[in-house]
């Protein structure tokens, strides 16, 4: 008989959901695992909730956890499971789409669905975002949905007959939009207006975006305040500025070549956050990636937060300029050749802080420093579209703050999406995609008269 080993733990077969032994008890003690986790999530987010602390607020035992689940990655994949066959139930239900008033109901309908269900099922969501990094053993699980939701829009909307869009391009847009949209509006990211307001804004953008030559008279039924888009003041968003103290600059005083030194370990912290995650991302990894000792570490900074606080500092004076420069776009002149200037060096900036963006969107920390800075560079991008759509005689009801965040949604999203459902697509290429779905959703003239 073989013997087993003294750091083997012995396993009884799992208690999954069709376990034939689980029993009732067993039955309510996973279900309050489930809940617990789900309670957790919401509160201290996926990656502060521990084994130890779901058991604990289960009211079990370590050992029991495991015999229901393999890890809290296995929780939430369940979890994940549940909105994600919601989500797919709905758009089995989807209506014949097309620029007319049915057309535009049906599409109506299911993005108030989908909203539904966001809300439903706003817990996973939220953590959907956070675990959609590389550093979790679940992102495969999330980009293997995201591409089969993809192509069965995708299917749905050749069916419908669009042009100037291909298909599956469109349907990663379309989600990236929509999903980013409900998550900022969760969040309370979204303007002051009610939901079924949000809700009608989100559908004339995706309307116009799929059938862009749809008729004024289609989006009668939209009860959406008659703004145009205001010019903002020059100092508008210096007026607002948080109080919070700045972040410092750690490379302010040094030799060369500690500077040097220094650098080699931001830019090492900004290759690996972006491919592994914040939290995927160790001290002992950006030394190794750098070519360091773990002291060279600790002599420049306190802890990995501050990295991350740095490279904050530096996104923002990279976005600074960005902003200016986007700014000063006219999509009704010749700002097509400007727009996609500007995409193609917004492709870079947003690969090299995608792993910082990420830790904004994830609310890693609390850091006042951190927080004002996303705050302020929120707002001034804010700003800069609010420039650029008062430009547009737009005849379509869709507010511009509204505008203004849907943009915010698609330069967030559609770069990583568009490379998950070809890791070899060009950069020109996304770089059309954006632009096309900027001009075609947002900065829509109507119809030739």
């Amino acid at each position: 008989m073989a013997t087993q080993s003294e750091n083997e733990t012995l396993r009884r077969e799992g208690y999954g959901p069709t376990s034939l032994v689980v029993g009732q008890r067993g039955a309510r003690t996973r279900q309050r695992i489930v809940e617990e986790t789900l309670r957790l999530f919401e509160s201290q987010g996926f990656h502060a909730t521990s084994v130890d602390a779901i058991a604990k607020a289960a009211g079990t035992s370590r050992s029991t956890l495991y015999q229901y689940f393999e890890s809290k990655e296995q929780i939430f994949v369940e979890l994940l499971d549940e909105c994600g066959s919601a989500l797919m139930r709905v758009v089995r239900r989807i209506g014949p789409l097309g620029p007319t008033r049915l057309g535009f109901d049906n599409l109506h309908w299911w993005l108030g669905e989908w909203a539904y269900v966001y809300d439903k099922y706003a817990t996973m969501f939220v953590q959907w975002a956070n675990v959609d990094t590389p550093g979790t053993n679940v992102r495969p699980l999330v980009a293997e949905f995201s591409r089969s939701y993809n192509a069965r829009i995708a299917r749905r909307l050749e069916s419908s007959e669009i042009s100037g869009l291909d298909p599956l391009d469109a349907a990663v847009a379309l989600s990236s939009a929509v999903h980013r949209f409900n998550y900022f509006r969760h969040m309370g990211y979204t303007p002051a207006l009610t939901a079924d307001q949000l809700l009608d804004g989100l559908a004339v953008f995706v309307q116009l975006m799929l059938f862009p030559d749809t008729p004024r008279e289609v989006f009668d039924v939209v009860d959406m305040p008659q703004r145009k888009a205001r010019t903002p003041h020059p100092d508008a968003a210096a007026e607002s500025q948080d109080e919070a103290p700045e972040v410092p600059d750690r490379l302010a005083g040094l030799r060369p070549r500690a500077a040097a030194t220094v650098r080699q370990l931001i830019d090492a912290g900004a290759k690996l956050f972006a491919e592994r995650g914040y939290h995927g991302t160790g001290v002992d990894n950006v030394v190794a990636e750098a070519g360091f000792a773990r002291g060279t570490f600790y002599k420049y900074f306190d802890e990995k937060l501050d990295l991350l606080l740095q490279l904050t500092r530096e996104c923002a004076k990279d976005m600074r300029d960005l902003v200016d420069r986007f700014a000063v776009i006219d999509p009704s002149g010749d700002g097509e050749a400007q727009l996609r200037d500007w995409l193609a060096d917004y492709l870079h900036f947003h690969a090299r802080y995608l792993g910082i963006m990420r830790a904004w969107l994830e609310g890693t920390s609390e850091d006042p420093r951190l927080l004002s800075v996303v705050r302020r560079v929120t707002r001034d991008m804010h700003v800069a579209a609010l420039a650029v759509l008062a430009r547009v005689d737009r005849p379509h009801p869709l507010d511009p703050d509204v505008a203004a965040v849907i943009q915010g949604a698609l330069l967030e999203r559609i770069p990583e999406a568009a490379l998950e459902q070809d890791a070899d697509r060009p950069a020109d290429d996304v770089v059309e995609l954006i632009a096309r779905v900027m001009e075609r959703g947002l900065y829509n003239p109507g119809p030739a008269r």
